[in-house]
């Protein structure tokens, strides 16, 4: 074949790219191709097709390592060359293309709820890795403000902070799996946690829910005095203001707040 323009090669490209995609619907692509006797069009371009997926499942189980280790290597392929299917990639960064993985294993994995929740998590941890910089916010920040002005207080979280509601127990068995420990028998839990960035790692902890309403309170844009008189509805007004200043500090140690809103 001769290529006469970039136009040509544009179109070339494009052609390639879609049967790459979807053989049958680039299936015109393959009358460009030179076919001899040593290696057919179809092998020829079989080579490339799956070198493409095979390339995108490594970059998945590098995204998801716990989850491959959960699901085991043949159900891993089999979701993340149906992942590939029904998402194909638009970056041009590998590091992207699983963005969609809890949302696929939610509608493919019914049977099996905790792959998509620990989809969902690992996702979090490295998105928090990912995350852009910003200053921590400690405690000594505030030292100089006047108590009578703390009830109006508000507070920016950090772009890594982000909260997570899992119904199972993902935490244990992404903490067992990890360590390459046998996982603990899977159950329903429901345990909210926080995952963050400190000193370039990811971070995560259990919340009680109480504190897990109370960081999405804030993060609302709510002020310490409505984080008090939130928490006044399960205890009396000296209790809440000690619990909020409790839960207050512990962020900050955390570093999961940047600055006054």
């Amino acid at each position: 074949m001769q290529i006469n323009n970039m136009t040509d090669l544009s179109q070339l490209q494009s052609d390639f790219q879609a049967y790459l995609l979807d053989s049958a619907k680039g299936a015109a692509f393959t009358k460009k191709i030179i076919n001899d006797k040593k290696v057919g069009v179809k092998k020829r371009l079989g080579i490339y097709a799956d070198a493409y997926r095979l390339r995108i499942v490594e970059a998945l189980s590098s995204a998801y390592p716990i989850l491959k280790a959960l699901l085991g290597d043949d159900l891993f392929e089999k979701a993340a060359l149906s992942y590939i299917e029904q998402y194909p990639s638009t970056y041009r960064n590998m590091r992207w293309v699983g963005d969609q993985m809890a949302v696929h294993l939610q509608r493919t994995l019914p049977q099996y709820p905790i792959a998509a929740e620990m989809a969902q998590f690992e996702w979090a941890l490295s998105l928090a890795f990912d995350a852009e910089d910003a200053p921590v916010l400690s405690l000594q920040d505030l030292a100089d403000i006047p108590p009578e002005n703390w009830g109006e207080l508000r507070f920016k979280f950090h772009p890594a902070v982000q909260l997570l509601n899992p119904q199972y127990n993902v935490l244990l068995v992404w903490q067992a799996l990890n360590s390459e420990e046998a996982p603990p028998k899977i159950a329903q839990i429901d345990e909210p946690c926080v995952v963050w960035r400190k000193d370039l790692s990811s971070h995560y902890r259990s919340l009680e829910h109480a504190e897990y309403a109370a960081i999405q309170q804030m993060m609302a844009g709510a002020s310490f005095a409505d984080l008090c008189e939130k928490l006044q509805e399960n205890s009396n007004e000296n209790e809440a203001t000690i619990q909020a200043a409790q839960y207050l500090a512990g962020w900050l140690n955390e570093g999961l707040m940047t600055a006054l809103a």
